[in-house]
């Protein structure tokens, strides 16, 4: 094993990094609890059920009234009336001291629900998936108004009591209107028909010998040719030959001195595209190609290298220290100024190259920004 001390800047580097990672980490972690937080919280302002109210302090229901109505309604299923009839009188009480009537109707409108789509919203949110707006303000005996005042103990036994609209009676108040109308069940009456009447698919005997009377049907006949004869001779005359080019009388002929004249321009046309293909106006050289010639090749590689090695600013590191070809930079420098005029001349021909090649091709039936380029 190799016994050679390890450098304390690679040990203070190592170290470096490592702290960077924890760190990193560490936000990472504060970063996703705390939007687990966030989520948690938006999923509880969203559910109704779970809305605190904005003026009063919330009543914790104490543990002896809760046990004594839940004992109550466990040993025979049935709460204490009394009991539970004070402590929704107490509920009423404490709902006037907070005016909790007219925050019911501040409700009105509000938006509830809406977390489907988000994973964690869906798991720990007690609200409906798809959003819902509130068209009636929640009502006195609500069960997530009594859990909104601390009265959620309530809810069971009052349940067991016979639900809501019984507590309403009990306390002989005016009962709310059900929000879904229940509609009667009607039962459909039974008819029975034996001959077919209502069905519409029943058989009704052929519709082709309606018409019995043979002269009748003469008659018909008769009309519908005579309305046929009659669109026949109603259609609009056209003259022969109405088509063609010469609408004038038939004893003039066809071929009319413009008719002559057209036709003899259109040979002319034709038989002068013909001569100019002939000669090879219209043809491209087929060996003409984006493709550099060897020449070409090598005249280009050694252009460029010549210009970059005379104007280039490592050219004397290159020439002393890496490929030795000179002793020190002073000769290199001396050795790069005298490449820079042959440079300088090479670049002048390419320059001078690419407009010759660029207006000669024309003349040549050349493509010019192809032959530019090559040149």
């Amino acid at each position: 094993r190799s016994t050679t001390p390890i450098p304390s800047s690679y040990l203070s580097d190592r170290i470096g990094r490592t702290e960077a990672k924890l760190q990193k980490a560490i936000i990472m972690h504060a970063c996703s609890w705390i939007s687990l937080a966030l989520g948690l919280l938006c999923s509880f302002q969203s559910s109704h059920a779970f809305v605190l109210p904005t003026v009063g302090p919330i009543r914790i229901a104490s543990s002896s009234s809760s046990s004594t109505v839940v004992a109550s309604s466990s040993n025979n299923d049935v709460p204490d009336m009394e009991y539970l009839k004070a402590q929704l009188l107490e509920y009423l009480e404490k709902r006037r001291e907070v005016g909790a009537d007219e925050l019911a109707q501040k409700e009105i409108g509000k938006v509830i629900g809406g977390t489907k789509g988000n994973a964690v919203l869906d798991f720990v949110s007690g609200s409906p998936n798809k959003e819902k707006v509130l068209d009636k303000a929640p009502d006195a005996l609500d069960y997530g108004e009594l859990n909104k005042y601390g009265f959620g103990h309530l809810v069971t036994p009052i349940m067991k009591a016979g639900g809501r609209f019984e507590m309403y009676r009990m306390l002989e108040l005016e009962a709310p209107e059900t929000r879904i109308a229940l509609k009667r069940l009607s039962t459909p009456k039974l008819v029975i028909d034996r001959e077919g009447k209502n069905d519409p698919t029943r058989y009704t005997g052929l519709k082709l010998g309606q018409v019995l009377d043979d002269s009748a049907q003469a008659a018909a006949l008769e009309a519908t040719l005579k309305q046929k004869r009659e669109e026949q001779e109603a259609l609009e005359y056209e003259m022969p030959f109405a088509d063609k080019r010469n609408v004038s009388p038939k004893q003039t002929p066809d071929w009319t001195p413009e008719r002559l004249d057209e036709w003899g321009m259109s040979q002319g046309r034709v038989e002068a595209w013909a001569r100019r293909a002939k000669a090879g106006e219209f043809v491209n050289d087929p060996d003409e190609s984006p493709d550099l010639t060897l020449p070409q090749r090598a005249f280009s590689i050694f252009t460029i290298l010549l210009i970059a090695t005379a104007f280039g600013k490592s050219t004397d590191s290159f020439l002393v220290d890496l490929v030795g070809l000179v002793p020190d930079k002073a000769t290199a420098t001396t050795f790069k100024e005298t490449l820079q005029a042959p440079a300088i001349g090479l670049f002048v021909a390419s320059i001078g190259s690419l407009v010759l090649s660029y207006t000669q091709a024309g003349e040549q039936n050349r493509n010019p920004t192809l032959w530019a380029v090559k040149g």
